[in-house]
């Protein structure tokens, strides 16, 4: 059965420009123990003193899951590991002839003894070892087996084949693997795959087929160059296609949400499974489909993952969506009036790049002749605002207090930097005052929270503009 080594916390944090807090890391490594990965790699102690100080914290949590702590074949290196606390060292050294030759400048016996010394002295603190041939997929076969039996019988009890620059396809690694598993001594062996061909799932899912123990994963993919399987990929991939189902599932969103934050990394909508656009459908054929059953253009319930579908209306859509759509407003329009606002509503998606709700309405009042009074008026809302780290707050507040429909402006603690207080006429006038908050330089992103009711010192309350 598949093990996951989430590594966020290490190759993780190796994304360019990516810099985890203290605070920061230990949420991250709580996180990660509620999803259920069974080990987590907390960092190389040896790189800084906040990292070592990061992998012991985190090791004095007393999660479920192995803390593993990365180092080169460096004796002071593995002593910090020890010194952590951490339940794992996992040592690696190049094994590819360009490495041994351009890099390190040792043979292949060389290499071989000094990867032996080092797992000794780690098993010697007590210390399980897990060994890295880095660069393997590059390194000749036969010195591969040789340099990772040596490295078993000197007390290592699981072998990452690491994948470092990405260059397997899923048949050749599960050849690779299969193969390697027939000639190593017994041990578990980890998939560390590098996604710079967009393969490093498929690759490591081969990998488990031919009898890999274990996938290394970071939340969103993050990693050196074009990082390595997402968690949340992963997971649902093998919940849904293998049948795995140890994994809590509920906190993915959660988890990537608070790595888009703390990392500025963020996602493409079109990213799988964590992606804005993961459950959104467009096109008539495609919303008509999964309108009458969800199973005709979706793989999955996103319930599974807490999430919502979504319908877009524009110029692709079909009858099927504006009905719905209408629908939810409970209004009621004949065949033939219906008709007609599909017509407009393709006609004016031609010109326009979003449509919104307010839009299909009014093109309903105009095609049926009624008024519908089913958009909130007069709305107040909260616009909280999050600044780029570079930013000066003042600078972007001063710019705020320019816009008519923002009556107050506070500087705040907590997750976002700015709360605005905002009144529109309608919806469509909230939606458009967003947009231009959001090209405000140095905003970074925005929530919008509509007030629902005010309540005054004295206890007195007021609904504000129907919006509940």
């Amino acid at each position: 059965m598949v093990a996951i080594l989430d590594t966020t916390l290490r190759e993780g944090e190796q994304t360019p420009y990516v810099n985890f807090t203290l605070a920061e890391k230990i949420e991250i490594a709580r996180l990660l123990d509620n999803i259920g990965v069974e080990m987590i790699e907390a960092g190389d102690p040896s790189v800084s003193a906040s990292i070592a100080t990061a992998v012991e914290k985190i090791a004095r949590l007393g999660l479920k899951a192995e803390i593993v702590a990365h180092s080169m074949a460096h004796k002071k290196g593995i002593e910090k590991a020890h010194t952590c606390g951490a339940n794992r060292v996992a040592i690696f050294y190049a094994t590819s002839k360009i490495h041994l030759d351009t890099k390190l400048h040792k043979s292949q016996d060389e290499a071989i003894a000094i990867i032996c010394e080092h797992i000794a002295y780690a098993r010697s603190l007590g210390l399980k070892v897990r060994y890295t041939p880095e660069d393997a997929t590059r390194t000749d076969f036969d010195f591969l087996v040789r340099v990772c039996n040596a490295a078993i019988e000197s007390g290592a009890d699981r072998i990452s084949f690491a994948d470092t620059l990405g260059i397997m396809q899923p048949h050749t690694m599960y050849d690779r693997v299969r193969a390697l598993k027939e000639q190593l001594l017994p041990c578990k062996i980890d998939l560390h795959c590098h996604n710079d061909y967009g393969l490093a799932l498929a690759n490591a899912m081969a990998g488990i087929r031919a009898g890999a123990d274990c996938i290394h994963t970071t939340v969103n993919g993050l990693g050196e160059r074009t990082g390595i399987p997402d968690l949340a990929e992963t997971v649902v991939a093998f919940h849904n296609l293998e049948g795995v189902q140890h994994y809590n599932i509920q906190p993915l969103m959660q988890t990537a949400n608070y790595l888009e934050k703390v990392s500025g990394f963020f996602l493409a909508p079109n990213k799988p499974i964590t992606g804005q656009n993961a459950f959104t459908h467009k096109s008539g054929v495609h919303t008509n489909g999964v309108l009458k059953d969800s199973r005709t253009y979706e793989p999955f319930d996103p319930a599974l993952l807490g999430r919502e579908r979504k319908i877009v209306i524009d110029k692709y859509t079909g009858k099927s969506a504006v009905a719905a759509r209408l629908d939810e407003y409970g209004i009621e329009v004949s065949g033939a009036e219906l008709e007609v606002i599909v017509l407009r509503i393709k006609n004016l998606g031609d010109q326009r790049k979003q449509l919104f709700d307010t839009d299909i309405i009014e093109i309903a009042e105009q095609v049926t002749g009624r008024e519908i009074d089913v958009i909130p008026h007069d709305i107040n809302a909260l616009v909280m605002i999050e600044v780029e780290s570079h930013t000066y707050t003042p600078a972007v507040v001063r710019r705020l207090r320019s816009f008519k429909d923002v009556s107050n402006v506070y500087e705040v603690t907590g997750e976002y930097d700015i709360s605005t207080f905002v009144n529109v006429e309608n919806v469509m006038a909230l939606n458009n005052l967003i947009e231009e908050l959001r090209s405000v330089p140095g905003v970074k992103r925005t929530e919008t929270r509509v007030i629902l009711k005010k309540y005054t010192a004295n206890g007195n309350g007021g609904n504000y503009g129907n919006a509940g």
